[in-house]
């Protein structure tokens, strides 16, 4: 280190060369010198990267001993000034970036520093908007003929910038054209990464920055700019503009690409919701369900949100299967233990009932299959706990695909009240008697309990008689029909 600081000629630049290249060959050593000696060796380096300085010959050398101690801000202080910041900010090419964009190792080593400035010191993103540099970095994104490496350092330094509402949010929104850039990106390596061979056609120039690296920076920008958007407080300035301020509608080209990572690629068998699925997940959290609407209309696909739901029911039937905790968690959400049992589990507006519903759905196939096995798995394969769970109506199709014995009700071992085995619902809280109702739900209600007993008779387990189906062929039901007719007119 000292050898470094104390050389007065500079200008030799092989002597220059191989100290820095020795420097670098104890990266331990270089990161725990004393602070004090750690200062000026910052301070020693960006005078010499400075235009005026002696650092043409080694100055990718020279950002490479920089970029090391600037991992820690300690010491770095020189670097967060507005003098050492403006300078990496030279040799990234962002300063004048009309100038071109010709990839070089000292363009990706100045990016490097500055994305790590960037994350260690706050106050160096007002210096990035100060020099107004987001503008390059988005001419630099748009280079198809850039690097894995340099599209992953530009869209980390992008992140970084966008991690709260900065003016640089709105800038990259309205006027740069980030969102078609994200487009752009994220739909080419989603397309790769689901090929055949995937894996093997990463750049090996690249390494070890890959593809799903890059994926992930887009997806983290992305949910950075849907969360940090400050659509309300410009929306009458866009109207002024001619500008559409429909939020949705500006994401919404982004929401297949996306999608299509759940759908396309392959997930980590150790950790299923790792990046950049993990990614993918919380950016769709930002969506309405609109523009999913709209997928299915341009894709011509009816079953197309039965496509999109279907593959995080089976994730999370994978975590509930392969781990203990995680079952116990899951169950305690899907399934818990004080479920409104006032009306029929099916017809609740909470999470659980919603995915009774989809145990009978007849326009969502795999969806409707997927959940019954999620649920099925959450009670663990018990059939009578299934049943208490999700009651017997809903559960009864499932069973006799699955060839499962239909179990008698057993409600009374985990409920102290009585439970409807067939609807979930206490007998307590059940509909009024046949007399209160009206013609159409007794029509209703008999349809139901027809069909029940029919799906019954089908099982073989217990020779039954349907006691509508008797009733119509001795001519009692047309009795009931008048007697209730004349209770009504009472």
């Amino acid at each position: 280190m000292s050898s470094y600081i104390s050389l007065k000629e500079k200008s030799n630049h092989k002597a220059v060369s191989l100290i820095l290249t020795s420097l670098l060959a104890n990266q331990v050593g270089l990161t725990s010198i004393p602070l004090d000696t750690k200062a000026e060796l910052v301070s020693s380096l960006l005078t010499d990267l400075d235009e005026t300085g002696v650092q043409q010959k080694w100055n990718d050398n020279a950002l490479q001993v920089l970029k090391v101690l600037g991992r820690d801000a300690k010491g770095c202080d020189n670097l967060f000034s507005d003098e050492g910041f403006k300078i990496l900010l030279i040799h990234a090419n962002l300063l004048h970036p009309e100038s071109g964009s010709n990839e070089t190792p000292v363009i990706q080593e100045s990016l490097t520093c500055l994305a790590n400035t960037l994350l260690l010191e706050e106050s160096t993103r007002e210096l990035f908007d100060k020099y107004k540099c987001v503008p390059g970095v988005c001419q630099f994104l748009k280079d198809e003929e850039i690097s894995i490496k340099t599209q992953f350092l530009l869209s980390r330094i992008l992140f970084v910038m966008t991690v709260n509402p900065q003016p640089a949010v709105q800038s990259l929104i309205d006027d740069l054209g980030i969102i078609d850039i994200l487009f752009k990106i994220v739909s080419k390596y989603v397309e790769e990464l689901s090929g055949s061979n995937s894996s093997s056609r990463e750049d090996i120039n690249s390494l070890p920055i890959t593809r799903v690296m890059v994926l992930n920076e887009q997806l983290k920008l992305l949910f950075n700019l849907m969360m940090n958007d400050p659509k309300i407080e410009r929306d009458n300035d866009l109207q002024e503009k001619g500008k559409s301020v429909d939020c949705p509608s500006k994401f919404e080209k982004l929401l297949l690409p996306v999608l299509k990572i759940l759908l396309k690629i392959s997930r980590s068998m150790q950790i299923p919701l790792s990046p950049p699925h993990s990614h993918a997940i919380h950016a769709l959290l930002n969506f309405p369900i609109e523009p999913y609407k709209s997928i299915c209309k341009n894709e011509n696909n009816l079953d197309c949100f039965d496509e999109i739901i279907t593959p995080l029911v089976v994730l999370i039937k994978k975590l509930a299967d392969e781990d203990d905790n995680a079952k116990i968690l899951i169950g305690r959400e899907l399934l818990p233990d004080n479920v409104d049992r006032s009306k029929p589990l099916e017809k609740g507006d909470n999470l659980t009932s919603r995915l009774i519903r989809l145990m009978t759905s007849v326009m969502l196939p795999h969806l409707k299959d997927n959940v019954s096995e999620l649920l099925f798995s959450l009670c663990d394969q018990d059939a009578n706990l299934f049943v208490h769970n999700v009651g017997y109506g809903n559960a009864v199709g499932f069973l006799m695909n699955r060839n499962i014995m239909i179990p008698p009700s057993t409600t009374a071992k985990y409920s102290e009240k009585s439970i409807n085995p067939i609807t979930g619902q206490y007998y307590d809280n059940e509909l009024p008697s046949l007399s209160n109702m009206t013609d159409e739900e007794k029509e209703r209600e008999a349809e139901k309990l027809f069909v029940l007993f029919e799906r019954l008779k089908k099982t073989g387990v217990m020779n039954v008689v349907n006691p509508i189906e008797e009733a119509i062929k001795s001519g009692k039901f047309q009795e009931y029909e008048e007697k209730f007719k004349d209770e009504d007119d009472d």
